[in-house]
């Protein structure tokens, strides 16, 4: 896979401050408000939660000419067992569709050229597990952003009793968009696009290495810290 040359600001080299009880959703390129969490001292990523339907475990917010779009990756039928994601398989056969709205809405992006074979080959060829997939989306934006992905959570060290990962991704969003700049974008104007919401992959394609510029860590006291 190629890699974009370092920046000095990429958010390998922030201080990340130590953030209580920071487990991550497995989810499909995050937005950039996960990233900034993932930062914290002793964040980790729960690979081991069964995998709730209409959530964000398999949704990718894309912007398009038409305003924010939700991508949804089809994920096979379980017959009301629950599993895990690693025990959840995508629709392959979608997999074509998938990529073509992709690329319909950041074909005029300036490092969708750039990107795109890679892009291309998780999307049509990547892993049929949802889990490993979404785990590949993790790498890869991890790789351009110069990131590490956090650690897995041991599945029998999690306690989800005291918590649900939407309200935690909600409180993330709230202490990210404080500080949150809008990137530069092919669809500047379009009404309804919240930032915050939009895929890492979104940031990527216009900012390329750039990117790590807007993966600020979240403090103790909820404030992020401007560099």
């Amino acid at each position: 896979m190629a890699s974009p040359a370092f920046v000095g600001t990429a958010c390998s080299s922030w201080c990340a401050e130590r953030l209580p009880d920071i487990l991550l959703p497995l989810r499909p390129f995050p937005p950039v408000h996960w990233w900034c969490a993932s930062l914290a001292e002793g964040a980790r990523l729960d690979i081991g939660e069964h995998y709730p339907k209409r959530t964000f475990r398999n949704r990718i917010i894309l912007a398009t000419a038409s305003g924010p779009a939700s991508l949804t990756i089809p994920v096979e039928r379980r017959g009301g067992m629950p599993r895990p994601q690693a025990e959840t398989s995508r629709v392959v056969a979608d997999a074509d569709k998938l990529w073509r709205a992709v690329r319909t809405a950041y074909g005029a992006a300036p490092y969708f050229e750039e990107m795109a074979p890679e892009l291309e080959v998780l999307f049509r060829r990547g892993p049929k597990s949802l889990g490993e997939w979404n785990q590949e989306t993790l790498r890869w934006s991890a790789e351009w952003l110069k990131c590490q992905v956090p650690q897995h959570g041991e599945a029998d060290s999690v306690d989800r009793s005291e918590f649900t990962h939407e309200a935690n991704d909600a409180r993330w969003k709230a202490q990210s968009d404080r500080a949150l700049r809008p990137w530069p974008h092919i669809w500047t104007g379009r009404s309804g696009v919240d930032f915050g919401e939009l895929s890492v992959m979104d940031l990527l394609l216009h900012c390329g290495p750039e990117a790590s510029r807007w993966i600020i860590p979240l403090p103790p006291s909820g404030f992020p810290r401007l560099e």
